[in-house]
């Protein structure tokens, strides 16, 4: 009797569907992708061998075009009206776009709030761009997972988070968040509140350090201490007044953001609280504007134009092919007149 023929699969879905994996998946293991196990690949290689399926090398040669683009998609908080205004973005901005120049690509922006990521498939970011970065991840992890299943590689600005399937470059947060609470207590500050919100991935990783460096001397946060504070200045302004209104007492304060402890010391100030004398604050970035505020802002740096350059070589990497893993980069606090010790004060424990 005759060996029975195996059916010929005529299209990459139906190969996709074969090896049940999704069709993106099959076309970066035909394609020996560094972004497809190993094994994987080579079981849907197999299984295209095995059943005669070839790609269309000039259609496909056609589609894999470079269009010397890059898209920047600025995960703006939604909730708190962010706008890229914010000088982090601007900053950010600059050292991606400097890079990208270098390197003869241009840059298309993407700015618009996004309330669902996966809205983006369609839209020009995934379909003309040879590589994104997103900056941020809000609070669409699950979505971003799901789009490393389309063509277009991508690479996201932000913090680790368990099961994650894309490349991630991001500032130390723990160690930075860490560092900012530790000064506070090393300055005799007790009483010390965290302004952010920790259903961002990166704010809740500075709140953990935050967390940690109070253990380390024997205290616990203050539920009440913890305070949703949105990026955005007016919206902080309101939210700090409220917190002064419930004379809740704290004596120091840890800011997710420079624009946030910048907020929070107009506030003070507009309340006849004085800052460091009775609340001191420390920031986080180190923005330009933190150097020059009254009195100057205390931060965590992450040399955000250098952290911009990082994200352009990553998302190339991925264009070209490259194997590339995720990329932390330090923190540093730098101390100035916000956070000073107390005339006076109590030692630290």
């Amino acid at each position: 009797m005759a060996k029975e023929r195996k059916k010929t699969v005529a299209s990459l879905q139906e190969l996709a569907d074969l090896a049940g994996v999704s069709r993106a998946t099959a076309s970066r293991a035909l394609n020996d992708n560094p972004m497809i196990s190993e094994k994987t690949r080579a079981r849907v290689q197999a299984l295209a061998a095995e059943h005669s399926f070839s790609i269309n090398r000039q259609a496909r040669a056609f589609r894999l075009r470079r269009s010397n683009l890059i898209a920047v998609v600025f995960m703006l908080d939604v909730k708190s009206d962010q706008h890229m205004s914010d000088p982090f973005f601007l900053e950010m901005l600059g050292g991606i776009a400097d890079a990208l120049a270098e390197r003869d690509y241009d840059l298309l922006l993407t700015h618009a709030p996004v309330t669902d990521v996966l809205g983006l498939r369609n839209g020009r970011a995934f379909q003309q761009a040879d590589g994104i970065i997103f900056i941020g991840q809000g609070e669409q992890h699950d979505a971003l997972n799901e789009l490393t299943e389309e063509d277009t590689p991508f690479v996201v600005w932000g913090g680790p988070v368990g099961e994650k399937r894309y490349i991630l470059v991001g500032g130390d947060n723990h160690g930075g968040g860490h560092a900012a609470t530790r000064h506070l207590l090393d300055a005799g500050r007790r009483r010390i509140a965290f302004f952010g919100n920790t259903r961002n991935p990166e704010i809740a990783a500075r709140h953990a350090g935050y967390a940690a460096a109070l253990a380390e001397r024997g205290l616990e946060p203050d539920p009440e201490l913890t305070v949703d504070v949105p990026f955005d200045m007016p919206h902080a302004r309101d939210v700090t007044s409220r917190l002064l209104e419930t004379a809740r007492q704290f004596d120091g304060v840890v800011c997710a953001s420079d624009v946030i402890a910048l907020a929070a010391i107009s506030t003070f100030a507009a309340l006849g609280v004085r800052v460091p004398d009775d609340i001191a604050v420390v920031g986080y970035d180190d923005v330009a504007l933190a150097s020059y505020s009254s009195p100057a802002l205390t931060t965590v740096r992450q040399n955000i134009r250098w952290a911009g350059r990082v994200l352009v070589e990553s998302v190339l990497g991925l264009v070209n092919g490259d194997d590339v893993t995720d990329t932390q980069l330090q923190s540093e606090l730098v101390v100035r007149d916000s956070s000073m010790r107390r005339t006076g004060g109590s030692a630290p424990e």
